[in-house]
């Protein structure tokens, strides 16, 4: 029964994976950028010693938000709509790069440690940009493209492996030490990680 449910399942993701893939892969992307750049934000706030700028991270969370709303209906959109509602995704991509511009704005810090580690997470978050872009069909013959699209081959496990690695490394700032270990992305959901007693992150 159970090698039953597996063949299911699979058939299933096949027969789906032209016209869904890509939304996957962009929720995917999306499910570990968003927190990645929220947590550059906590480290500024951290080093700082300031309260984290709440009104960017909301933003930042609204933005992510829309554009996984978007792609969803973009992939379901009729073909008299699809080419408006991926304009709509596009431009919805855009204003979360924008929010990317303004992290990098204000993720200033005195202690040269931090801010080099501020510099390096924020140039890997930046290239999610380039992975979302990848992902996302072209609005010109958007009704073919919405179900022709296949995901990018872009590795959310080695954006976070790298991410993590980064996050981690000692930087001599107590606080930001401290802190940093809190931030860690993880790639399963909090049930996962609770029913596997954490041997899976």
């Amino acid at each position: 029964m159970r090698k039953l449910l597996v063949v299911v399942l699979s058939l299933a993701m096949f027969c789906t994976a032209c016209s869904t893939g890509w939304v996957l892969a962009l929720d995917s992307i999306l499910a570990a950028a968003a927190p990645a750049l929220v947590n550059i934000l906590q480290i500024v706030a951290v080093a700082n010693g300031q309260p984290v700028n709440a009104n960017l991270a909301a933003k930042i969370n609204a933005d992510a938000t829309i554009i996984k709303t978007l792609a969803g209906d973009f992939a379901k959109a009729s073909s008299g709509s699809s080419a408006g509602v991926c304009q709509q995704l596009q431009a919805a991509v855009s204003a979360y790069q924008a929010d990317q511009q303004l992290v990098l704005q204000i993720a200033q810090v005195g202690d040269s440690n931090t801010q080099t580690k501020i510099t390096l997470l924020a140039g890997l978050v930046a290239g999610t940009v380039n992975a979302i872009m990848a992902v996302i069909p072209s609005c010109q013959n958007a009704a073919v493209a919405r179900n022709m699209k296949t995901a990018a081959s872009y590795s959310v496990s080695t954006f976070a492996d790298h991410y993590n690695s980064i996050l981690l490394a000692p930087t001599g700032n107590a606080a930001v030490d401290a802190a940093t270990p809190k931030l860690k992305l993880h790639q399963h959901s909090k049930l996962v990680r609770a029913v596997t007693f954490g041997r899976l992150e």
